[in-house]
C-alpha cells in the first residue's frame, strides 16, 4: 500500500513534492491547491503533509495560517500523521507568530524562528558556491542511516524551543549567515538546519533548505545522498523505521 502524501500549495509555497523522483508504486501524492482550504477534512486520509518553502509577505493574509488551520494540523499530526516542513533562504521573512507565520507550528516542529537569510559555509563545507551547504557529519538517527553526504542549497537556520526537539544536522563551526534585511554577514558557527520532533502520536521533520528537493538542479535530489535522505524521511514519518 503506497504512502499517501498531501502537498499544501495554499500558502504560497515555492517547492512541490518531487513525486517523479520516487516510485509511483510506493507514493500517492495529492495537492491542496492555492484556492483550496487546508483543513482536517483535506488531511485526514493522508499519511504525510508536506509544506515546502512558504514565502511570507508582509501585506498578504493568504500565506498565513489561521487559528483553525493550526488546530486542524495539530489534530492531524497528533492522531499519528507526519509533517515534512522545509524552509529556505529568507526563512519566515521575520513575520511574527501573531500574524500566522510558520512559527505558529512550533509546538509540532520545535522551531520558533526561521532566520531571514541564508547560510554561507566555509570552503571545506560547500560545493561550488558558499550557498550550497555540504554536510558530511550527521547525528545518529533512523533518518541519517546510510547517509554519508548531503547538499542543502539556500539554507536557513532555526531557533529551537526548549521542548522535545532533536537536531540531527548542524552547520560547521565556520558557518556564516547573510541577513536579507541588510545583506550583512555574521559568523554563526554551529547552528541547527535539520531537526526532528514528535507531537503526541505523530512525527515531524523540519529542514532549513527546500532546494535540495529540486529534480532539475545540480545540487538537488541528484546531489550526494539527497534522494536516499528523502526516502528515509518518508519512512520515518510513516513509522516504517
Amino acid at each position: 500500500m503506497p504512502y499517501k502524501i498531501i502537498v499544501d500549495l495554499s500558502h504560497r509555497e515555492q517547492v512541490e513534492f518531487p513525486e517523479l523522483a520516487l516510485s509511483e508504486d510506493d507514493y500517492d501524492v495529492d495537492y491542496i491547491d492555492k484556492n483550496d482550504v487546508l483543513d482536517f477534512d483535506a488531511l485526514e486520509d493522508y499519511d504525510i503533509l508536506f509544506i515546502g518553502n512558504i514565502q511570507h509577505a508582509k501585506n498578504k493574509k493568504t500565506d498565513k495560517f489561521t487559528p483553525n488551520q493550526l488546530k486542524d494540523i495539530k489534530r492531524f499530526i497528533g492522531e499519528g500523521g507526519g509533517l515534512l516542513l522545509t524552509s529556505g533562504a529568507g526563512g519566515d521573512n521575520n513575520i511574527s507568530m501573531k500574524e500566522g507565520s510558520i512559527r505558529v507550528l512550533y509546538k509540532i516542529t520545535g522551531v520558533k524562528r526561521f532566520w531571514n537569510g541564508r547560510i554561507l559555509e566555509a570552503s571545506s563545507n560547500f560545493l561550488v558556491k558558499k550557498k550550497n551547504v555540504l554536510i558530511t557529519e550527521l547525528f545518529s538517527h533512523s533518518i541519517t542511516k546510510g547517509i554519508t553526504e548531503l547538499v542543502f542549497p539556500n539554507c536557513t537556520f532555526f531557533n529551537l524551543t526548549e521542548e522535545d526537539v532533536e537536531d540531527i544536522i548542524l552547520t560547521s563551526e565556520k558557518a556564516e549567515f547573510e541577513y536579507h534585511n541588510d545583506d550583512e554577514i555574521d559568523d554563526v558557527g554551529q547552528v541547527p538546519i535539520c531537526v526532528v520532533s514528535e507531537f503526541f502520536r505523530g512525527r515531524c521533520v523540519t529542514v532549513g533548505s527546500s532546494d535540495w528537493l529540486l529534480e532539475d538542479n545540480d545540487f538537488g535530489l541528484d546531489a550526494g545522498d539527497n534522494l536516499k535522505f528523502l526516502e528515509n524521511i518518508i519512512n520515518w514519518l510513516s513509522f516504517e523505521i
